[in-house]
C-alpha cells in the first residue's frame, strides 16, 4: 500500500494535483494520490506519494508542464514521520 513510498508532494490546488497525477501516471511512474496529512500541510487536500528514486524525474515532468506544487517531503509512511526537504 502506501508504506513503500518515501516522498510526498503537496499542492496548492486540486487542479494541479489532478494534473500531476495524470502526467506521472502517463509517464509510468508509480504513484499514489491521497488526502494530504493535516499535520504537514493545509493545502488543497490532495498529495502524491512516490519513490525517492523517481524524484528528479517527477520534478522535471511537473516543471516541464508548469504544474505547481508547494512542498516536498521525505517520509516514513509507517511511522507517519514527514520531513520537509523543499518548498516553492
Amino acid at each position: 500500500m502506501y508504506l513503500k513510498y518515501d516522498r510526498l508532494l503537496s499542492f496548492g490546488s486540486v487542479h494541479h494535483a489532478m494534473r500531476a497525477e495524470k502526467l506521472l501516471t502517463a509517464a509510468e511512474i508509480k504513484i499514489d494520490a491521497l488526502p494530504t496529512p493535516r499535520e504537514i500541510d493545509i493545502s488543497c487536500g490532495e498529495c502524491i506519494l512516490f519513490m525517492a528514486a523517481d524524484q528528479q524525474r517527477v520534478i522535471k515532468i511537473l516543471d516541464d508542464h508548469q504544474v505547481r506544487w508547494t512542498k516536498l517531503f521525505k517520509c516514513n509512511m509507517q511511522d507517519r514521520v514527514h520531513e520537509e526537504i523543499e518548498s516553492r
